[in-house]
């Protein structure tokens, strides 16, 4: 027989074998529960757990409801260590009425290992046919888990039973010491528990107790010396194994510790402080990113202390996790000391994020003695004052100008303290200088400072000595052309311009500066042609652009240089510096649509040019887009929270959405960063759209009387009066606010004014002239609509309808139109524009009360009644609607329930007392 034949052979014997082996099963039946017994024994006998569980569970799906099986599956789960599943199994079997005094010590047993105190404090210690043995070992598990329960009189009424047992047990020596742990007098304690010891040298709760007394008693070398013999002795005892490593990393043990910390993690790979353990000892053998991910874990699932966050930031630090860095230490910087390591690695970390405010905080708990602080508060200063936090920046510049003493440090200084208009900057530069003279960066920051600060004869001296000192370098004579040119000796210019074009590493400058000397000399046509050749060679050069486009648009030929931006710009989508002169370009032309559409591809973020954001708020206010608008300002804030410019443009957002208090809230904020008058000036408008006098006050009389006089201030001033109760002398200057800006907001403060000097009616003329000249100005025209609904009612229609035709989903005006309607008898359209009100506010009394009254007036009473009936449960503030209710009421003879309604509330206004009279007096109640 060949191979395959063999192989064919041996596949259909099996086959048949299969299924013969199928028939005699299915001959034999299932099996019975006590066969399953017998099997789960037999393989209990034989240590095969798994297989004996898979028997039990068999035999109790067969008999349910018999105990033997139950609690033999009990039992195996005990030995097994599954303690919640022992627990149910012979909670079971007790139910099912096994024995007590077999059960309970197995169940007491099940229950201390699993911490079920409060199971284990109800137990039956004294179970007929339990021998003393086990009523001592059991009553010992109710004692420890009354007093982890706290019950501790309770706790003394079992310990006085207990100590009546008669027996030599090692668990009425627990017993007897439980006194001494009750009373608080560990020493006695330990003293019984070392004797016991040696009675039972190997009985796991002699040795717990005798651990847990250790540690009480500060011994800690001799706690570690039982934990590590019971760990050997009970190495499944996972609660007390925990201990160990625990009191192993207390004591810094780490090497001892991480053999049994990885060995508990291969059990619970999430359990919180494991990780903690974990990620300390990695963070210990300096596997720092390995530390991160255990710590990381642990914090996820509950751990969050000071030791956690700690080790956790350190880790994070030292990988340059800067982010994780932040988070962790930010989260303990209150908790740690003055000067502590953890404050600069978070300081630093901050200055990364460019998260500047809060690093300053961090850094005036640091004293500046480490070298390397002057560098850490110079990167303080310049982000601070780069997102506008002026008086942040002054004092780190302050700790910076102590530490600093090297060229670089000198120079960094210097700059800062001329950014914060601190002459004594240029001090700084010149020392710098003066220390590192073959610096170009220093030579060129002191160039810089004194052409910035209009010291052109020091630029001079300064540019020289440079140029004697680095005679290759083409900068200097740059800088020299540049200060020819602002002395207007263009011949001098020249010729520095032409060396400078000899030399190396400044020749993008030599054509700019070129370009700017024909300008001058007003050689424009060759300007254009210098600067387009340079162009040829650099076409996306965004300076040269600039300077191509000023001079092609002064003659009304910007669009060439739009259309080479544009093509540059595609070819370049992430050119960001192009992107903006662009759409800058596009502003100037006037097509602020273009400019907002460009710029709409870019979200922007803390990298983004400062110039991206202040041209994209402009062009978006501009073009009236709102959302947009406040979208990019709240944005903007978030990166640069003490930017002018995007401060500015929260403050209007806050202003048109009349968020008073927020916007008061933002102006606090940065002026105790940044103080800035037009700032403060916005905040005591704030506060006088709050009503708030006295703090308005404060500020408008510290002001010059220049500013006193500028129409805004003066709005200010004329509603500081009014909430004074002084509109006499707040009318000239709402006058004056009116004027300079006819807004809505002046436009309501003239009429309150007028009208609290008894001049109603050139308040009323005031307003319907001003409605008239600003039509779509709805707040003003709805409060001529109301003025004119007691002197014209036609004219108060008009007025809502022309105010309806802007505003479709008005809810005030199509309620009040539609009571006009109502009081005018044009029922068909009351209902109407009453439905659309209270489409827009269903629970809305006054709408439904209006729709009400037309329903009445249609002669639809019971409709009507509905309508109020779907109110009446809601509290009704206004008492005129309440008592409409009442009338129709009493319309449709429902005395009763009218009476109810009038006496169910107290009525305050007089017109609704005098109204109840009548009622009462016309329907005889």
């Amino acid at each position: 027989m060949n191979k395959k034949s063999s192989h064919r052979f041996v596949k259909r014997a099996s086959v048949a074998a299969m299924l013969l082996s199928s028939l005699i099963l299915t001959g034999c039946g299932e099996k019975s529960m006590e066969a399953h017994l017998e099997d789960a024994r037999a393989y209990v006998q034989k240590q095969r757990v798994d297989a004996a569980i898979v028997e039990y569970k068999s035999a109790i799906q067969l008999k349910p409801d018999v105990a033997q099986p139950r609690f033999e599956l009990g039992r195996l789960y005990l030995q097994s260590n599954n303690y919640v599943a022992a627990e149910k199994e012979l909670n079971k079997a007790l139910e099912l009425g096994y024995a007590a005094s077999e059960v309970i010590p197995l169940l007491s047993v099940a229950y201390q290992q699993s911490g079920a105190e409060t199971a284990l404090a109800g137990v039956d210690y004294r179970a007929e046919g339990m021998t003393v043995v086990e009523s001592a070992e059991v009553g010992f598990y109710k004692l420890q888990a009354l007093v982890q329960l706290e019950k501790f009189n309770d706790a003394e009424a079992l310990l006085s039973d207990l100590m009546t047992l008669d027996t030599e047990s090692v668990y009425k020596g627990l017993i007897d010491s439980y006194q001494y742990i009750l009373d608080k007098d560990y020493q006695s304690a330990l003293i019984a528990t070392e004797a016991l010891q040696e009675q039972a040298p190997q009985n796991k709760d002699v040795l717990l107790q005798l651990a847990r007394l250790y540690l009480l008693d500060g011994q800690q070398e001799q706690a570690l010396g039982v934990y590590e013999d019971y760990v050997s002795a009970f190495p499944n005892d996972l609660t007390s194994k925990f201990a160990f490593a625990a009191l192993l990393i207390e004591q810094r043990e780490l090497g001892k510790a991480e053999p049994i910390v990885d060995d508990l993690l291969t059990l619970n790979n999430t359990h919180p402080l494991l990780n903690t353990f974990k990620g300390i000892i990695e963070s210990a053998n300096g596997n720092y990113a390995q530390a991160l991910d255990y710590l990381e874990v642990a914090i996820q699932n509950g751990r969050s202390d000071q030791i956690v966050r700690l080790v956790a930031g350190f880790s994070a630090y030292q990988i340059q996790d800067f982010e994780a860095a932040q988070r962790h230490l930010a989260m303990i910087a209150s908790t740690l000391p003055d000067n502590h390591p953890g404050l600069r690695m978070l300081a630093d970390s901050m200055l990364q994020l460019g998260e500047n405010d809060e690093a300053l905080e961090v850094l005036n708990r640091v004293e500046g003695q480490a070298n390397a602080d002057a560098a850490l508060f110079s990167k303080a200063s310049y982000q601070l004052l780069k997102e506008g936090n002026v008086i942040g920046a002054q004092q780190m510049a302050e700790r910076s100008e102590t530490a600093s003493s090297s060229p670089e440090d000198l120079a960094r200084l210097g700059v800062l303290q001329l950014s914060l208009n601190d002459i004594d900057g240029l001090v700084k530069i010149e020392e710098a200088v003066q220390q590192a003279p073959e610096s170009t960066t220093t030579q060129n920051t002191l160039l810089r400072a004194y052409l910035a600060t209009g010291q052109i004869d020091k630029a001079k001296v300064a540019a020289t000595e440079w140029r004697e000192q680095s005679p290759e370098l083409a900068l200097p004579m740059v800088y020299l052309a540049n200060i020819a040119m602002e002395e207007e000796d263009y011949t001098s210019a020249e010729g520095y311009l032409a060396k400078a074009a000899t030399l190396e590493g400044a020749q993008n400058e030599v054509v700019y500066a070129r370009t700017k000397l024909l300008i001058l000399q007003e050689k424009r046509d060759q300007a254009i042609a210098q600067i387009k050749q340079f162009i040829d060679g650099q076409p996306a050069d965004v300076q040269a652009i600039t300077l191509w486009y000023a001079l092609e648009a002064s003659q009304q030929n910007g669009d060439t240089v739009i259309q080479h931006a544009t093509k540059q710009l595609n070819r370049d989508k992430d050119n960001i510096m192009l992107r903006i002169l662009l759409s800058r370009m596009y502003a100037m032309s006037g097509d602020l649509d273009k400019t907002v559409s460009l710029l709409s591809e870019v979200e922007g973020d803390e990298t983004t040019p400062m110039a991206f954001w202040n041209l994209k708020g402009q062009a978006l206010v501009a073009t009236n887009k709102v959302e947009e608008a406040k979208a990019l300002f709240e944005r903007w804030v978030e990166f640069y929270p003490q930017d002018k410019n995007a401060v500015l443009g929260m403050l209007l957002i806050f202003d048109s959405q009349k968020n008073y208090r927020q916007g008061l809230s933002m102006a606090d904020k940065v002026l105790a960063k940044r103080p800035d008058p037009q700032i403060r000036l916005l905040k005591a408008y704030f506060h006088s759209m709050l009503g708030q006098s006295q703090p308005a006050w404060s500020i408008i009389d510290n002001l010059s009387n220049e500013a006193k006089r500028l129409p805004f201030v003066r709005g200010v001033i004329a509603r500081l009066y009014v909430i004074d109760k002084r509109p006499e002398q707040a009318l000239d200057h709402a006058q004056a606010a009116y004027e300079a800006t006819p807004n809505a907001d002046n436009a309501l403060l003239m009429v309150a004014i007028l009208e609290m000097t008894d001049k109603a009616g050139e308040a009323y003329a005031f307003l319907a002239t001003h409605v008239e000249n600003k039509p779509n100005d709805i707040r003003s025209a709805m409060l001529l609509a109301e003025r004119q609904i007691n002197r014209d009612r036609k004219q108060a229609i008009g007025t809502y309808e022309t105010i309806l035709e802007k505003t479709s989903d008005n809810f005030v005006v199509l309620n009040n139109l539609a009571y006009l309607k109502f009081k005018e008898n044009e029922l068909v359209a009351a209902q109407s524009l009453a439905n659309k009100a209270i489409a827009l506010q269903p629970e809305n009394a006054d709408a439904i009360d209006t729709l009400a009254q037309v329903l009445i007036a249609k002669g639809e009473k019971q409709e009507a009644l509905s309508l109020y009936e779907e109110i009446a449960t809601r509290p009704i503030a206004n008492e005129e609607v309440y008592l409409n209710h009442v009338e129709l009421l009493l319309e449709l003879d429902k005395d009763s329930l009218a009476k109810r309604r009038l006496s169910s509330r107290e009525f305050k206004q007089k017109v609704s007392l005098v109204r109840i009279e009548s009622l009462k007096t016309t329907y005889g109640i």
